[in-house]
């Protein structure tokens, strides 16, 4: 009798574990991914791990947002005076994959003490620089000229001991994001062309930081 309910037992214990699978297996990509961030939420609220324990939980974060596409990114802001940390998803420039960093971020959970952003925002002021590897660039380390052709805003910019190289492009593009935003960047600006900029021959361009109002418009 007790090796009967002992079978009995595991044939329970099977059906719910097939149940519970083919529930979890229901659930989209952008859900599986919400799913596992809201039971890990605290490690990447605390600002106090230390940075080894931190770049494994970054690692593991990339890990998870991969499984919904290759190519998103993310980055995360310091706790705001009101304790809000912002998680921002992007799509790192790539175009084709908007709809998806769109349709994760509506998918998003209402969790206390967290917002949730689409695309690197634009943040305020006139004065940033970031170090991007040894390399250390900033607003005003650049100038443009600009034209409208159809409605389409080019630019070209003027970036002092620029060596034109990938990553150099690569770090600009990030100040672009903190000017105007990811998403002005990419559906804004039609082309970009990059020179050295000749110091001597500075007349007739514009502080990079004038290109907020030019996207304003």
């Amino acid at each position: 009798m007790k090796t009967k309910c002992i079978g009995i037992t595991a044939i329970i214990l099977t059906i719910l574990s097939i149940m519970l699978f083919s529930i979890y297996n229901k659930e989209t990509k952008e859900e599986k991914f919400w799913n596992w961030f809201v039971e890990n939420q605290e490690s990447y609220y605390d600002e106090s791990v230390n940075l080894e324990i931190r770049e494994k939980i970054f690692d593991e974060l990339s890990k998870n947002l991969k499984k919904v596409n290759e190519d998103l990114v993310f980055e995360f802001s310091p706790k705001h005076k009101n304790n809000t940390v912002e998680f921002t998803i992007s799509a790192d420039g790539i175009k084709e994959i908007f709809p998806i960093v769109e349709k994760l971020i509506e998918k998003a959970p209402k969790l206390k003490n967290w917002k949730f952003n689409a695309f690197r925002q634009p943040v305020p002021g006139d004065d940033f620089t970031i170090n991007y590897g040894d390399l250390k660039i900033g607003y005003s380390d650049i100038f443009y000229r600009s034209q409208t052709n159809n409605g389409k805003l080019g630019i070209e910019l003027n970036i002092k001991n620029y060596d034109g190289k990938g990553r150099t492009q690569n770090a600009i593009y990030i100040l672009l994001d903190n000017l105007i935003g990811e998403y002005n960047v990419v559906t804004k600006i039609d082309w970009i062309e990059w020179v050295e900029l000749k110091e001597n021959e500075i007349t007739g361009l514009k502080p990079l930081t004038e290109l907020r109002k030019e996207i304003d418009k």
